[in-house]
């Protein structure tokens, strides 16, 4: 379907832009967001670079038409995770195998950005008229929060009139219609230090840290979405710390904890449920205090209705491409489409080439067959969308 930009350019651009690490942290993702700004640029599309913070470069770019019409917004990451340990093949030589190139970012998301990209260069190259614009957002700072990438775009005032997002998460070519939220929560419970000869003297810190651990694990949760991948809330101790040496009865125990939420949890109800947990142990000992904070950082959940004019429009385009039904759902996981919908009100679908299950793994791939169809779907959405023709 796409006739103005070849498979070789899209498969290479692909290509190019893994082999330009951008891991995060520490989050420089200045020289692939100079990789992308010169592409558009070489096909005349207007784009430029804004930074968020000091080489935490995001890309933005435009595709206006010829009269009033919808805007389209398509989002992206560009900051990858640390390859880590047990790779098979070099991580940033986007080798070819077996119709699949492998490297970190291959999945997650950097296909999608080639997708888009290809198809908004191959609309500029057609010269086919058209209404409206297209906005292109490549981002830093997904991986670690977004607060110098999608959401410092937002802020900023990008996209404020847009009309659609699409962000190219790896689905699979499945449309899907949100993500469950997230609120990273700190807890410090603490004791009272003694000799470990003379244990009585102190109030062991680790061992109400194990108490409250066990309390949180029992939670049991009444709530479900079967819209999502995992249909309930989560609540998990990801890191804890305690105690300084062997012979000190610990007066400290940090722990984190991971709280995945489905619509209709707020800040005010996760934290309710925390206090309803510490307040039995703190009844138990009267000089044990349980410090809880939430962090600034974090992504609110959304779904949206099947019913959305990008919902439709999307399935149809994916079914017009693949010959299949499309599937539909919403992930476990956060993605900026919060930001988009909550910060910018914007609808934002999930939509993208690579697989979701080889995000942040060693040996992480995307099929070529998947790019291309990908970037065939965004072709196709644009009429659909009535970017074009106008």
């Amino acid at each position: 379907m796409t006739t103005h930009i070849t498979q070789d350019e899209i498969i290479e651009f692909t290509r190019e832009i893994i082999r330009t690490p951008s891991i995060n942290p520490p989050g420089d993702t200045r020289q692939c967001a100079e990789i992308l700004l010169n592409k558009f640029k070489k096909d005349h599309i207007d784009a430029e670079i804004v930074e968020g913070r000091s080489g935490a470069c995001n890309v933005v770019a435009r595709l206006k038409g010829d009269g009033e019409g919808r805007s389209l917004l398509l989002n992206g990451h560009i900051d990858v995770v640390p390859p880590g340990e047990d790779w098979t093949v070099d991580p940033f030589w986007a080798e070819i195998k077996d119709h699949k190139i492998y490297g970190r970012g291959t999945s997650d998301m950097k296909s999608g950005i080639a997708s888009m990209m290809a198809a908004m260069i191959g609309l500029k190259r057609s010269g086919a008229p058209f209404h409206g614009e297209i906005l292109f957002m490549a981002v830093c700072d997904e991986e670690t929060g977004s607060e110098y990438g999608t959401a410092y775009l937002l802020k900023k005032g990008f996209g404020k009139n847009a009309d659609f997002a699409i962000v190219a998460e790896p689905t699979g070519l499945r449309v899907e219609l949100g993500n469950r939220g997230l609120r990273w929560v700190d807890i410090t419970v603490k004791g009272k230090a003694s000799h470990a000869g003379r244990p009585h003297l102190g109030i062991n810190a680790i061992v109400y840290g194990a108490k409250l651990v066990e309390a949180i694990q029992s939670v049991k949760f009444k709530d479900r979405n079967e819209a999502f991948e995992i249909p309930e809330p989560s609540l998990s101790v990801t890191v804890i710390h305690g105690g300084t040496k062997e012979n000190i009865i610990p007066d400290r125990c940090d722990l984190v904890l991971d709280r995945r939420m489905i619509p209709g949890e707020t800040t005010e109800t996760v934290m309710k449920e925390l206090q309803e947990v510490i307040t039995p142990l703190l009844q138990e000992e009267k000089n044990v205090r349980i410090d809880v904070k939430m962090r600034p950082n974090y992504w609110d959940p959304y779904l949206l209705s099947e019913e959305e004019p990008i919902v439709q429009a999307l399935v149809d385009s994916v079914r017009e491409v693949t010959g299949k039904e499309p599937g539909t759902g919403a992930k476990a996981g956060c993605t900026d489409g919060s930001h988009l919908f909550h910060l910018g009100r914007i609808p934002a679908v999930l939509f993208g080439p690579g697989n979701a299950g080889l995000s942040h793994k060693a040996d992480e791939w995307v099929a070529i067959d998947n790019i291309l169809a990908a970037t065939d779907v965004f072709s196709s959405l644009f009429n659909r969308l009535q970017i074009q023709p106008g």
